[in-house]
């Protein structure tokens, strides 16, 4: 999969903590070799894996990414997947937009359009 180094940077750091917590397994990332994440709602996600007996779908985010249309898209597709009792959504942020925490940017944002994220992990 194509990413720019931001964007690679938020997915390496998440999927190595992933990695090193026991309740993720099945782990695929858009990183490395196959297997990776499958389409999701037509929009690809950077990291799948199961937790406990939930999938979660993860999106990374850069903050240049966090105010354009591909957010929106992401979020609604992978929002409604979420809408499931056993399905999550979860966005990978940098820790810092500006002054502000990305948590915070990205969950205003969503909050906006009106798409709902279980969880939104700073890195």
């Amino acid at each position: 999969m194509e990413m720019d180094a931001d964007h690679r940077r938020l997915v390496e750091r998440l999927a190595a903590y992933l990695a090193g917590r026991p309740e993720y397994h099945t782990i695929k990332t858009g990183l490395g070799e196959p297997p990776y994440p499958e389409l999701v709602n037509g929009e690809l996600p950077d990291i799948t894996a199961f937790r406990r007996h939930q999938f979660v779908i993860f999106r990374a985010f850069t903050e240049q990414e966090l105010a354009t249309p591909a957010f929106a898209a992401a979020c609604d597709a992978f929002g409604r997947c979420a809408a499931f009792e056993h399905i999550r959504f979860h966005a990978i942020v940098p820790a810092h937009c500006g002054a502000e925490s990305g948590r915070v940017v990205a969950l205003r944002r969503a909050a906006a359009l009106g798409i709902r994220i279980d969880n939104v992990w700073e890195v």
